[in-house]
């Protein structure tokens, strides 16, 4: 009987210090492996300024934000691979020591990693780079859209402005001739993808 206790004893022996370790003795062995990443982001250079506007009144202000190019480093990550996490969970499940080597592999991984900075590229994300400011002296062509009274549409039609040094527009001076409601569409002369929309009401409305 005391012979087979020490048998299974040294078999227990045995089978501790044969397994235990083995994930992070396995990971320490195994090669860097290689892949690309996305690292730090910067901010590039001015791509367009994005507009926006108020209404005061029937005075519209209107004011632009600087957008810049996103910029990401591409970095190559090398570092090696965690091994043997069957061996792990059968050392948890036999003494208990598997949390410790699993712990250890992945501190040898973290330990393993270097980051080689290769290039940068622009993405197409815009990110604000600046203060927003006044759009000062831009010429700007509106669309005109007046109310529809009595199910009678009235023709559209196109005016154009230029902005004082404040980005201020007085309606009241563009429209003097107008006692409609009228939906204005603000855009740039120079670029028709900048639109921003304001309501005029004039005081003497029909």
């Amino acid at each position: 009987m005391r012979i087979k206790k020490m048998f299974a004893l040294g078999l227990v022996i045995l089978m501790i210090t044969s397994f235990s370790a083995c994930s992070s003795f396995l990971t320490a062995q195994s090669p860097l492996y290689s892949r690309l990443e996305n690292g730090k982001i910067s901010t590039g250079r001015l791509v367009k300024y994005k507009y926006s506007g108020a209404l005061h009144g029937n005075v519209g202000y209107l004011e632009k934000t600087p957008m810049c190019a996103e910029v990401i480093e591409k970095d190559r990550v090398a570092e090696k691979r965690i091994r043997g996490r069957v061996l792990s969970w059968f050392e948890m499940a036999l003494f208990g020591l598997g949390l410790y080597d699993r712990a250890k592999a992945y501190a040898i991984v973290e330990a393993s990693k270097k980051v080689e900075p290769l290039a940068e590229f622009e993405s197409s994300n815009l990110l604000v780079c600046g203060k927003k400011e006044p759009a000062a002296d831009e010429e700007i062509v509106l669309f005109v859209r007046p109310e529809v009274i009595n199910d009678v549409v009235p023709k559209s039609y196109y005016r154009t402005a230029r902005t004082d040094e404040n980005g201020m527009i007085d309606f009241n001076k563009v429209f003097a001739d107008e006692h409609r409601t009228l939906n204005l569409t603000a855009r740039l002369a120079t670029n028709d993808s900048e639109a921003v929309s304001f309501l005029y009401i004039p005081k003497n409305s029909r």
